[in-house]
C-alpha cells in the first residue's frame, strides 16, 4: 500500500523523530509546489508521460529511454569530472525536467539532529506536477547518484518510494527498478566492451567504477549479473566498502551555512517561494516556515536568489 502523505501523520509512528519530520517538511514543500505549479497551468510532467508511451519492459531499453528523457548523452559519465559533479549535473538536469531535489544530512538546520544513512538513503513523494526527491546527505557520494538516478525511476513509473510495506510485489518491484538504475549508469554493452578477462579483476572494478561514476559496490555486483566475476569478488568489495564508508563518515562539516543552504535546497523551489513571496502571493511567514529560514537570512538567501535572475 501507497503512504499518501496528505494525511501522513498517522503513518509514520514507527520510524524515527529525525525521519518523520524531515518527510513531513518535505511534503509540505511538496505541496506547495504542487499547488503553485498547478495555478500556472501545469498538468503531469511531460517526461512522465512520454515514459508510459513509449516503454517497452525491457531493462536495456527502458534505461536508454530514460536517458534520453533526461536529456543526457550516452556518455554522459565521461562530463563531470569527479563524484561531486557527477551528482550535482544529474541534480541540473532532473531540475530541468520538472523533479524536485533536496538534499540534507540534518533535520532542517539542527547539526545535532543527524539523519541516520541506515534508516534511510533517499525518499521519493510523488506528484504529477511537482515530485521531490530527497537524498541522505550522510551517504557515500556513490551511493546519493545511484539513490537519485532510483528515485528518479520511482518518479517514471509514479510510484511513491517510502514506507512502503514489503511485500513480494513491492520486492519485485525494487528490484526491477535496481535493474533499471544500475543499467542507467553501468551500461552493459559497454561494460563488456571495456572488461578484459585478464586483468585483475578488483583492479577493473575499481577503474570501471571511477569511470562510470558508480560505487565499486555496484560496479561488483553488475559485473556478477553479468557472470564476469563471482560473488567471492562481490563479498570482498562490499567488506572493503564497509570500512571505507566507516572511515570516510563524517557529516556536513563546512563553516559557510549559505553554501551549504543552496546546496540542500531544489533551486526551482527556492527561487518560486521567494518570487511569490516578493510578489505578494505568498505571506512572509509561509515563506520562512518552507524556506526554514527567517529576517536577515532570507533577506540574504533572496538576494543570492534574485542576482542569478
Amino acid at each position: 500500500m501507497q503512504v499518501e502523505f496528505r494525511s501522513i501523520s498517522n503513518k509514520i509512528s514507527n520510524i524515527s523523530k529525525n525521519l518523520q519530520d524531515t518527510i513531513l517538511a518535505m511534503d509540505s514543500r511538496r505541496g506547495w509546489m504542487s499547488d503553485y505549479r498547478k495555478e500556472l497551468g501545469w498538468t503531469k510532467l511531460a517526461v512522465i508521460k512520454q515514459f508510459h508511451e513509449k516503454k517497452s519492459g525491457r531493462t536495456s531499453t527502458d534505461a536508454k529511454l530514460a536517458k534520453t528523457l533526461l536529456n543526457l548523452s550516452p556518455d554522459w559519465h565521461t562530463l563531470p569530472k569527479d563524484l561531486d559533479e557527477a551528482f550535482r549535473f544529474l541534480k541540473e538536469k532532473l531540475e530541468d525536467i520538472g523533479i524536485l531535489v533536496m538534499r540534507s544530512g540534518i533535520v532542517g538546520n539542527n547539526t545535532k539532529r543527524p539523519l541516520d544513512v541506515n534508516e534511510f538513503r533517499a525518499f521519493l513523494l510523488y506528484d504529477d506536477v511537482a515530485p521531490l526527491i530527497f537524498i541522505n546527505n550522510n551517504d557515500s557520494k556513490a551511493g546519493k547518484i545511484f539513490s537519485l538516478v532510483h528515485e528518479f525511476f520511482h518518479v517514471l513509473f509514479e510510484q511513491e518510494d517510502v514506507l512502503l510495506d514489503l511485500d513480494l510485489q513491492n520486492q519485485q518491484g525494487e528490484r526491477q527498478i535496481n535493474a533499471l538504475t544500475a543499467e542507467f549508469l553501468m551500461q552493459q554493452e559497454k561494460i563488456l566492451d571495456l572488461w578484459n578477462q585478464k586483468v585483475d579483476a578488483i583492479k577493473q572494478i575499481t577503474e570501471l567504477s571511477r569511470h562510470f561514476k558508480t560505487s565499486r559496490l555496484a560496479m561488483a555486483i553488475k559485473l556478477a549479473d553479468l557472470g564476469l566475476v563471482n560473488r567471492e569478488i562481490v563479498e570482498r568489495v562490499r567488506s572493503k566498502s564497509v570500512l571505507d564508508f566507516k572511515r570516510k563518515a563524517g557529516g556536513e562539516g563546512t563553516p559557510n551555512f549559505y553554501r551549504v543552504y543552496h546546496s540542500r535546497m531544489s533551486p526551482t523551489f527556492l527561487g518560486a517561494v521567494i518570487r511569490s513571496a516578493e510578489s505578494g502571493g505568498l505571506s512572509y511567514t509561509r515563506a520562512f516556515n518552507l524556506l526554514g529560514v527567517k529576517g536577515k537570512t532570507y533577506d540574504k538567501i533572496k538576494e543570492d536568489v534574485l542576482s542569478y535572475e
